[in-house]
């Protein structure tokens, strides 16, 4: 039989599911049962060590979305329908919102992404 992974436990399996579901109060008390048990293999004393001291969060701020960018990205997209070049509709739209083209581009970018996961989900 072949050995399982490093990373793989049975004891640890209920915890991490209930960790995915969000349901931390109870990872949190299946997690004191098997340590009280003394019994707890090393991914369960892993998981407890990260409930207790959770990692370090990224520096600086958080990313955020490019402002205005769900109107940005509509009008760039009936702006092509109508026939206008991409530069001219970046150019046109930066003087109208008062961003830069790169702003309008990273607009336009995340407009395309969350238009394309609506219509991934809608889709099933």
């Amino acid at each position: 039989m072949a050995k399982l992974p490093s990373g793989f436990s049975l004891q640890a399996l209920p915890i991490e599911a209930a960790l995915s579901e969000g349901r931390n109060e109870d990872a949190k008390t299946l997690l004191v049962e098997i340590l009280l048990t003394g019994k707890a293999d090393g991914v369960v004393q892993c998981l407890a060590a990260d409930m207790l001291k959770p990692p370090k969060r990224k520096r600086g701020r958080q990313k955020s979305l490019p402002r205005h960018w769900w109107e940005i990205g509509e009008q760039y997209h009936w702006m092509r329908e109508d026939g206008v070049k991409y530069e001219e509709t970046l150019y046109q739209l930066s003087e109208k919102f008062g961003y830069s083209e790169t702003h309008i581009r990273k607009a336009v970018a995340e407009f395309d992404a969350v238009k394309a996961g609506q219509d991934e989900s809608t889709r099933e």
